[in-house]
């Protein structure tokens, strides 16, 4: 069985024509787009409960307790994500031209 991959390589070409952004990656299935609307959706949640429990139970601390653990756990996720469904080989662009037909060395 072979490994479905959640997310690929992204290469940006910098100014002096060669590649400088080596970390970067981009999802290339629903799983890795999954991955990152859960983490924004925890951001959003942490912030905004993190807003209305400062504002209506008057409790500083409960809230950013609550925006810290939903931070952890989508940051958590994505990390993990990336570090174990990542392509290692092969590129956004590739994937993309797969995708058209076109074959790519």
């Amino acid at each position: 069985m072979a490994t479905q991959y959640w997310f690929a390589r992204n290469f940006r070409v910098g100014y002096n024509g060669y590649h400088r952004y080596r970390k970067g990656v981009m999802p290339i299935s629903w799983q890795g787009r999954a991955v990152i609307a859960g983490f924004v959706v925890a951001m959003v949640a942490g912030g905004l409960s993190m807003l209305l429990i400062v504002l209506y139970a008057k409790t500083f601390a409960l809230g950013v307790t609550l925006f810290a653990i939903l931070a952890v756990a989508g940051g958590g996720t994505f990390i993990w994500a990336v570090a174990t469904k990542s392509d290692p080989d092969k590129s956004t662009a590739q994937y993309r031209a797969e995708r058209r037909g076109i074959r790519t060395p």
